[in-house]
């Protein structure tokens, strides 16, 4: 299971609910997973948000912090920071997924639309069964997002349960 993204700066109305929801699902289901891993996003100044966008969020453990909720499962070991859309960019998960035999990914995370979009993509390309857990993904920002994503991946990319 991957968890892209659930960091305190992306909670709002529309995410509110996912940590406890990650969380419970983790607890419940959590020993039937080879691996839990997530994903962390965090910018810099000489990020392509920062230059093309003009976006200089998440430059600190305000935003970038890991929700609380989530917290006692994660380790540096699980951990991949990335500072991009992609988790792909650094080898490092890649070379964790080859390890571990991985070769099903199921994902949960926000944004749908454009985090969880992009490691679902770039897991399709790396020839891995995509699933992706539509209850346990959102976009912080307009739920139409989500769906919109969710027909993407459905349409191009992988599975949505």
């Amino acid at each position: 299971m991957i968890v892209v993204d659930l960091e305190k700066g992306f909670i709002t109305k529309h995410t509110k609910d996912l940590p406890r929801k990650i969380r419970s699902f983790i607890k419940r289901r959590g020993g039937g997973y080879d691996l839990i891993l997530f994903t962390q996003y965090r910018n810099h100044r000489r990020s392509s948000f920062v230059k093309h966008l003009g976006y200089d969020g998440f430059m600190s453990r305000d935003e970038y912090g890991i929700v609380d909720e989530l917290e006692d499962f994660v380790s540096k070991d699980n951990l991949f920071k990335k500072y991009t859309y992609s988790s792909f960019v650094d080898k490092k998960l890649s070379s964790v997924l080859k390890r571990n035999k991985i070769t099903e990914v199921q994902i949960s995370g926000i944004d749908t639309e454009n985090c969880v979009l992009t490691f679902a993509r770039d897991a399709f390309d790396r020839d891995y069964k995509v699933v992706v857990l539509k209850d346990l993904c959102r976009s912080h920002s307009n739920p139409n997002l989500h769906k919109a994503a969710l027909e993407i991946i459905r349409g191009n990319i992988g599975e949505i349960r």
